[in-house]
């Protein structure tokens, strides 16, 4: 019994240790196992940490990268301008050298001398390069013969160089060192020295007479013998005309247009002279291409008449020598009864007049007549002292070369307006300032203009009632008024 207990106890005793032994080995086990799962749980974490580095060294490197990419961005759009300021540089560069070798070629390019032939004759003559544009012989040719008239050149093979004005001289004179260009005058063959002429082709002047029933009166000034004469003529081109008519003296012969065909209905065309030194000798002229009334003529010498005016724009131009009329130019307003003066022997002014609604006008127009194609322009003048033009008509004077006295007239006794002198010393902006004239014009004047008869002397002669009159400016330009009272005693009785 005793072995068997002893047995039994060191049977329990080991048993006990094998279960501590179980127990500590699993306790290591759990303690290995969890040792194992810290570390690994560590191991994870640092491979996270070093993930996060990793992912941190590469957004480190991207954004090294694209700072590194805006740098270079940076210094190539840097780049870029240093190059394009270079490029252009370059150009610069090569422009100049281009400009200095074209400069070069142009001293190099040889001479050649252009004679300016006027009616086959050397006016004058001016050195060119071959390479110059044709532009630079109407350029010498516009300073030598000022800027009124207008020219063409033409070769001795009959080719006009306004059409080449962009052509090299060379294209049009190959291999030549001397040329022949004739001028051609493109405007109107008037005189140089308009006042001059006035006074050496007019011997006698002459105004209508219309108040004598069926016939027409002339009355004539002399103006060497400084009297007059009248006359009575039955002639039916002549009856045609009448108050509403217009006159003009040129080259001793005294011209007619238009009228209303004496009962007032409507404007007439006719036109017709009479020849002052042989009464006999009256001319039924080509007719008007427009009709007229109320509108105005002048002569400009040597052979030319305009006439403007009359409810029409339309400017007609009478050539006294080819005995043609033309539709010449047009005027931008219509003008009825203007005033008409030439200046600076080129430039034909139309002052004021009625507007087509029977009101004053006090705007100017003037046309070149030494232009192929004459133009109406109207002129910006400026006043002085509050001058303005009166509601009144004018006749106009020589003053001097560059401007002319503006009389004022009206058939009422009381007029008081005042003259006025229009200078074209600057003829951009001319200007208007009052003019004492001493007298006053109280008549109705059929003709615009005083006419030059000698020496700073001009005269005009208005339409008459029972005496003549005469108006007169003197050498000191002043105004004084003539009566004849026994000249009209032969062909009223």
């Amino acid at each position: 019994m005793g072995v068997c207990t002893s047995t039994k106890k060191k049977d329990v005793k080991a048993n006990t240790k094998i279960e501590e032994k179980k127990d500590k080995e699993k306790e290591n086990a759990d303690s290995l196992d969890g040792s194992k799962s810290d570390k690994e749980s560590k191991n994870e974490k640092e491979k996270d940490e070093e993930k996060k580095e990793e992912k941190k060294e590469e957004n480190k490197e991207e954004n090294k990268d694209s700072n590194f990419s805006e740098e270079s961005d940076k210094d190539s759009s840097a780049e870029n301008k240093n190059k394009k300021k270079e490029k252009e540089k370059e150009k610069e560069k090569n422009k100049n050298n281009n400009k200095k070798e074209e400069e070069d070629e142009d001293n190099d390019a040889p001479d050649i001398t252009i004679n300016y032939l006027n009616n086959g004759k050397a006016e004058f003559q001016q050195v060119f390069k071959t390479n110059d544009n044709i532009s630079s012989l109407f350029d010498i040719l516009l300073e030598k013969k000022g800027k009124y008239a207008e020219y063409d050149l033409i070769t001795s093979k009959h080719l006009s160089l306004s059409t080449q004005l962009n052509e090299k001289i060379d294209s049009i004179f190959p291999d030549e060192e001397n040329a022949n260009v004739s001028m051609k005058y493109l405007g109107l063959d008037i005189s140089n020295d308009i006042k001059s002429d006035y006074e050496k082709l007019n011997k006698v002047l002459g105004l209508p007479l219309f108040d004598l029933g069926q016939n027409i009166g002339l009355l004539i000034f002399h103006i060497n013998e400084k009297n007059f004469t009248t006359e009575i003529i039955k002639n039916n081109k002549l009856s045609k005309f009448n108050h509403l008519s217009s006159i003009c003296n040129a080259n001793n012969n005294l011209y007619l247009s238009g009228g209303d065909n004496n009962d007032r209905s409507k404007p007439t065309n006719f036109f017709t002279s009479v020849d002052l030194l042989n009464i006999d000798s009256i001319n039924e002229l080509p007719i008007l291409n427009i009709a007229r009334s109320w509108h105005s003529m002048i002569f400009i010498p040597k052979k030319y008449i305009y006439i403007v005016g009359g409810n029409t724009n339309d400017v007609e131009l009478y050539d006294i020598d080819k005995k043609s009329i033309i539709i010449d130019s047009k005027m931008n307003e219509i003008r009825n009864e203007s005033t008409l003066f030439i200046m600076n022997n080129s430039m034909l002014y139309s002052f004021c007049g009625l507007s087509s609604d029977g009101s004053f006008l006090s705007t100017v127009e003037r046309c070149n007549l030494r232009q192929k194609e004459r133009k109406w322009s109207y002129v910006n003048y400026s006043t002085a002292d509050n001058t303005l033009f009166e509601e009144c008509f004018y006749i106009g004077c020589f003053f001097s070369e560059t401007s002319l006295i503006l009389f004022s007239a009206n058939e009422d006794e009381s007029n008081e307006f005042a003259n006025i002198l229009f200078d074209l010393e600057y003829e951009d902006n001319p200007t208007l300032v009052y003019y004492e004239s001493g007298g006053k014009i109280v008549d109705v004047v059929p003709e615009k203009t005083f006419h030059p008869i000698g020496q700073n002397t001009f005269v005009m002669i208005p339409l008459v009632g029972t005496k003549v009159k005469m108006y007169k400016v003197d050498d000191a330009l002043k105004l004084n008024v003539e009566e004849f009272p026994d000249v009209l005693k032969p062909i009223m009785e």
